[in-house]
């Protein structure tokens, strides 16, 4: 028998560690994180592998052997964004609990899940549960940089004996949404692909006191203003077609039509702009529905009394699965005209798992037993995890991103990832250590 407030305390330790570990990346300094996994794991008589890419870059793998089956990862990145001390209220590093809630960088993303998934690796040593695949525990470097050089896609290009998962269980998913009176969670079954531009005007130079008709600040505003006011295609995905109509199943008949609006080209702006939802569940649904492109950055010019000759505009662009970087050049052309090139400067391709998978539907079956109030939703994250570093490698992988969390009315806990006071419920962590334990189990025991 599990004694869960002994576990309660033991999870809530461990994240506090790992907070207090700063891996602000850049430059990462995540080897210091997967030393002190690789000691929790040895003091359990679990061995491990640990692996850098370049001194400070650690990666830590362990696994429980088992069955014939195809085994599932817990996976975590245990580097974090960087934090403003001085707009804290309490230290970003120091791992404070204060009435109930942990204090810090990675609270959320993700050392939260890192702590929870090692709890859950902890509990299947213990319980001796007789597995029928391979359960692995990974925790990694460099997701928060984008370009994850140092991850998982370096060990499965350098150490591909190490990376055997056929299905993986990350973040990206878990928060609870209301819509009306239905409560659901989300299981990330996809995610946006990645597709950053630059915009590049050229003309001709001069000096400021002689203004001509070739300038290519103008001819680069000209574009930008287009871009800002651009209303792309609507892309439905089959993660949002499939969370559109599970949510149109549990509300009203005069809403539902309004839900399945969305998937229509000629209706969707009308149908999001009629939900009754909040703001922040509007904004991402729109960002599920189309490709984004959001102008990030500017640089023209060297001296007030110059007139460039060329100016350039970055571009941060997200593809819905099904869409190429290809396809999104060709809508953007629609808008910025011919007067700028566009050049390809990252490029990650748009993924979805299968949310009929087993595993899906075994976290489906966990929460609909847990919570019988709530149902899960396929969910298709507008931004990205490190499953874009590992399914371009491993094609055949299954990715969801998932760590249920219930926020309590009137608390936007969510909203703080990457922000200021970041910090995570010790009660919602002790949730999502027993619901994916249970998960872990119900997956890789069953028959």
């Amino acid at each position: 028998m599990i004694d869960w407030d002994a576990v309660r305390d033991e999870v809530t330790h461990h994240l506090q560690e790992l907070i207090r570990i700063d891996t602000t990346n850049p430059p990462g300094n995540e080897t210091a994180a997967a030393r002190y996994i690789e000691g929790v794991l040895s003091q359990e008589g679990l061995p491990s592998v640990f692996v850098e890419s370049e001194p400070g870059r650690g990666n830590v793998l362990s696994t429980i052997a088992g069955g014939e089956k195809e085994p599932l990862m817990l996976l975590g990145h245990t580097d974090v964004v960087a934090a403003e001390p001085e707009r804290w209220t309490h230290p970003p590093f120091s791992g404070a609990l204060i009435d109930g809630y942990v204090w810090g960088r990675g609270a959320l993303d993700m050392k939260n899940m890192v702590a929870a998934e090692l709890m859950v690796f902890l509990l299947l040593k213990r319980e001796g549960m007789l597995l029928n695949r391979d359960v692995i525990f990974a925790a990694t470097a460099d997701e928060e940089a984008g370009k994850g050089n140092h991850g998982p896609g370096w060990i499965i290009d350098h150490r591909p004996e190490l990376w055997c998962a056929r299905y993986i269980l990350t973040e990206g998913g878990g928060h609870d949404i209301c819509v009306g009176d239905q409560r659901f969670y989300t299981c990330q079954t996809g995610q946006k692909g990645l597709c950053r531009l630059r915009l590049v005007a050229r003309g001709k130079p001069g000096h400021g006191s002689m203004p001509h008709g070739d300038n290519a600040i103008i001819k680069l505003s000209r574009a930008v203003a287009s871009i800002e006011g651009a209303v792309l295609p609507v892309h439905v995905s089959q993660s949002v077609r499939h969370m559109v109509g599970e949510i149109a199943r549990h509300v009203p008949q005069t809403e539902s039509e309004i839900w399945l609006g969305l998937l229509d080209e000629e209706t969707s702006s009308e149908a999001l702009a009629a939900l009754r939802i909040d703001e922040e569940l509007r904004s991402e649904l729109g960002a599920m529905l189309r490709n984004t492109a959001s102008l990030t950055m500017l640089q023209a010019g060297s001296k007030i009394n110059v007139i460039p000759g060329e100016a350039t505009a970055w571009v941060d662009g997200r593809l819905a699965p099904g869409q190429s970087q290809e396809s999104f050049i060709e809508e953007l052309r629609a808008f910025v005209g011919d007067e700028v090139e566009i050049e390809v400067d990252q490029y990650t391709p748009p993924l979805e798992a299968d949310a009929e998978s087993p595993l899906y539907v075994a976290i489906a079956d966990i929460i609909r037993e847990s919570d019988e109030d709530a149902g899960l939703l396929p969910y298709l994250l507008p931004a990205g995890t490190d499953a874009k570093h590992i399914v371009p490698r491993r094609p055949e992988t299954q990715i969801y991103g998932f760590m249920p969390y219930r926020q309590k009315p009137g608390e936007e806990e969510m909203k703080l990832i990457h922000g200021h006071d970041e910090r995570t419920s010790v009660e919602e962590l002790l949730f999502a250590t027993q619901k994916l334990y249970e998960i872990v189990c119900r997956f890789s025991s069953e028959t």
